[in-house]
């Protein structure tokens, strides 16, 4: 893909999802060949086969509150109201996990211990395998690592705003 239709594809995403991805432009004016590497996986991150759109972003959502981005945040929840999550539940989520059911209350919590390397609780983990088979397990280890992906390269290069310093809407 040549670096002009990159951009396009860069406002493109910036404009439907209200995003702003400098991070991605100066990337690609910085490295064009480590942008191309890093557009590869953008499918990676959204990939959902075997989980259910709540579920993915339960544990999306709780990883990204523990990368604490707040763009990046807000995005995750413009995704997951686009996939049709109910808003409670999104707001549960935000919320740390207020309200939600206990089936859902268990996800949230394995997924932030998952994203945040704790040791994993384990009668939830118990819980946790038995709800999910092993595809949908590894499904949620792709959702959860991924997280860490952009706010990570956003905080390297100082692109970073902490959630706890942004309103997050729903």
């Amino acid at each position: 893909m040549s670096e002009r239709n990159y951009l396009q594809e860069i406002a493109d995403f910036e404009t439907h999802y209200q995003y702003e991805a400098d991070f991605m432009r100066e990337l690609l004016a910085e490295s064009p060949d480590g942008y191309a590497k890093f557009a590869e996986i953008l499918p990676l991150a959204r990939h959902r086969e075997r989980l259910d759109a709540e579920a993915y972003f339960i544990a999306k959502l709780a990883a990204m509150q523990v990368e604490d981005c707040g763009t990046c945040l807000q995005l995750c929840v413009r995704f997951a109201l686009e996939a049709d999550v109910p808003r409670e539940i999104v707001e549960a989520v935000l919320q740390g996990g207020s309200g939600l059911s206990e089936d859902q209350r268990d996800l949230y919590d394995f997924a932030v211990q998952v994203a945040s390397s704790s040791d994993l609780e384990p009668g939830l983990q118990q819980r946790i395998q038995d709800r999910f088979d092993r595809g949908q397990l590894l499904e949620l280890g792709l959702c959860i690592a991924t997280a860490k992906v952009f706010p990570t390269i956003k905080r390297a290069a100082g692109y970073l705003t902490s959630c706890r310093l942004m309103e997050i809407e729903v």
